[in-house]
């Protein structure tokens, strides 16, 4: 007998599996399931999640400059729109550094 599959079964794409990979570690990045991550857990997050990417964050200097950069104001939980503008900032870092690589411009991206 053959293995049956669902015709119904939804099939995400690589894009949507890593977005839905960012929400659910920034969640559990706090044992609580807090809505924001304090400082030292958004930084034990990004550590262990983005270490190549953001070196940066590994001292206190690092982390509060990064926090700045992201607009979180100094007492404050880490919001994921905090963090969002961490991951758009870094695929549009990646992304140019891909297009150099490649040699491809996007029309729109410049256009931004």
């Amino acid at each position: 007998m053959g293995h049956k599959t669902n015709p119904m079964a939804t099939q995400y794409t690589d894009l949507e599996l890593a977005i839905n990979t960012l929400v659910k570690n920034f969640h559990s990045a706090s044992p609580t399931n807090a809505d924001t991550l304090t400082a030292q857990e958004f930084q034990s997050m990004i550590s262990k999640e983005l270490p190549t990417m953001v070196k940066t964050a590994g001292d206190q200097e690092g982390l509060n400059k990064l926090l700045t950069d992201m607009n979180v104001e100094e007492g404050k939980g880490v919001a994921f729109k905090d963090f969002w503008r961490l991951v758009d900032s870094l695929a549009t870092a990646q992304f140019g550094l891909l297009s150099k690589e490649k040699q491809v411009k996007c029309v729109k991206c410049s256009l931004m």
